[in-house]
């Protein structure tokens, strides 16, 4: 049996039953977390020092493309549909099964290094088995806990062959899947299915789509934006007439959805997730945190693609938070102007009596930063379907830890670790990450370093190649 004692850290669980703790040690016997108290007395166990540090859940990724891993950054200017024009019209075709598996491992490994441990990784260009497999094996030798989202591929059909809005999910590689490596399901990866919903595909392609995932078993997740080119004007109040909604299903952006559209969602144990630093960039609306939260949700955060923006889940927490306070001061102030909230008129007119106080429109925060923290790794984990093992730092539950230094320049001195994690910290602070029990980072290094220094050759020389291969050779300089 492997036991670690991380002793004398300052602990922020995300669980009300363990709370916070200013000081205290965290048991870990092989893969669980054991116990969590003041001062353990464990004798039996390696000891990591934890005085300078703050121990917190490993973050969640709820929605990532790692495949795009090995373009990273190509596009942090694109605009109307530069996204699907260069990407799954241009770049995916391009890519060959062992591009993908370097992709995948770059991309777990990157994320491990930047304190997360759980990822959703929505695997869209698996135009063949060997594309998918090598996908896996780069994921599964990164040594990230991930759910692996079987995607559905969107080239431009050639003459004679059907769009694919209107080509249901091979059900014969789910099923090949599923009798393969993943028979199992408690292992560190597994299965979901990332179909094309009611946006990118036919009723009767959802018809298809979702009563497979009910038959095998396996979460769903859409991209969905709500807007007016999508297939199904109703989007999923006409899946729900049909009783095609199943308790779990993951809906990706859906910024320009009615507000009753989220309500049935939420209504039927969906999960929605917001991706602010994709949508900030190209929408005029707000991420969808703020209206999940409106109709009884929980709302949930990620990154989306680092073809655009960066990959770290502290960066993507600490923007929807702002993103969120953002949208919903600014519907204050125009109350405030139209006279429809007289609850902070009247504070501001209370607040403004004090000269050289600007103020804000509330008198306090109506979102935390702990709010912030559960978005990005309980809530997260919920959309995986892993909420009773991981996202927070609970005995019982896997032993998925991150330990942050809280005396480098940018977080000490920490007065706060709650908000030194939500609003300071960055994936440089990562002292310590445990991936399952297993020690997968440690003293600021990954511990795979040949793994880590293959991956980051072989992405250097096949990014470039794709986009020649592409067509696009001088998008990368």
């Amino acid at each position: 049996m492997t036991a670690y004692l991380i002793r004398g850290a300052a602990i922020v669980s995300v669980d009300p039953e363990v709370g916070n703790l200013s000081r205290g040690d965290i048991l870990v016997r092989d893969d669980r977390i054991a116990a969590i108290g003041p001062d353990l007395g464990v004798e039996d166990a390696e000891v990591i020092d934890g005085t300078r540090m703050i121990a917190m859940p490993g973050l969640v990724n709820a929605h990532n493309h790692l495949w795009q891993t090995v373009i990273r950054g190509i596009g942090s200017n694109f605009g109307g549909a530069d996204y699907y024009n260069y990407l799954h019209a241009g770049a995916a075709p391009a890519y060959r099964p062992d591009d993908l598996y370097y992709s995948e491992l770059a991309g777990g490994l990157s994320q491990i290094d930047a304190g997360t441990t759980s990822v959703f990784d929505w695997c869209h260009n698996n135009p063949t088995p060997e594309h998918t497999d090598a996908a896996i094996d780069g994921l599964a030798a990164s040594g990230v806990r991930a759910l692996f989202g079987h995607g559905t591929v969107k080239p431009k059909p050639k003459p004679g062959q059907p769009h694919f809005s209107e080509i249901p999910h091979p059900r014969a590689e789910i099923e090949r899947l599923l009798k393969g490596r993943f028979a199992s399901d408690d292992a560190l990866i597994t299965l979901a299915m990332c179909v094309l919903g009611p946006d990118y595909s036919t009723i009767d392609v959802c018809r298809q789509d979702f009563a497979l995932a009910r038959e095998v078993g396996l979460i769903t997740s859409a991209h969905v934006w709500g807007r007016r080119n999508r297939l199904n004007p109703g989007g999923y109040l006409d899946l729900q007439k049909e009783g095609l909604l199943p308790a779990g299903h993951n809906v990706v952006h859906a910024n320009y959805i009615p507000d009753e559209e989220i309500r049935a969602l939420v209504d039927a144990g969906c999960t929605l997730t917001a991706t602010p630093p994709a949508e900030l960039r190209g929408h005029g609306v707000p991420p969808l945190i703020g209206r999940v939260a409106d109709q009884g949700g929980r709302p949930s955060v990620a990154n989306d693609s680092e073809v655009g923006v960066t990959g770290s889940m502290f960066e993507t927490m600490r923007l929807s938070l702002q993103a969120d306070r953002f949208y919903r001061n600014v519907q204050t102030q125009r109350e405030l102007e139209e006279g429809t909230n007289p609850e902070a008129a009247a504070f501001e007119a209370e607040n403004l009596k004090t000269i050289g106080t600007g103020g804000g429109v509330y008198q306090k925060e109506q979102i935390t930063t702990g709010d912030a923290l559960k978005w990005a790794t309980i809530n997260n984990a919920r959309v995986m379907g892993m909420e009773h093992l991981i996202g927070s730092l609970t005995p019982g539950k896997k032993a998925d830890i991150v330990l942050l230094r809280r005396d480098d320049w940018n977080m000490s001195p920490a007065l706060n670790p709650e908000n030194a994690v939500v609003m300071f910290a960055h994936p440089g602070n990562v002292d310590t990450v445990l991936v399952d029990g297993v020690i997968r980072k440690r003293h600021g290094k990954l511990i795979d370093t040949a793994s880590a220094e293959t991956a980051r050759a072989e992405i250097a020389e096949r990014g470039p190649r794709l986009m020649a291969d592409a067509g696009y050779p001088d998008i990368a300089w």
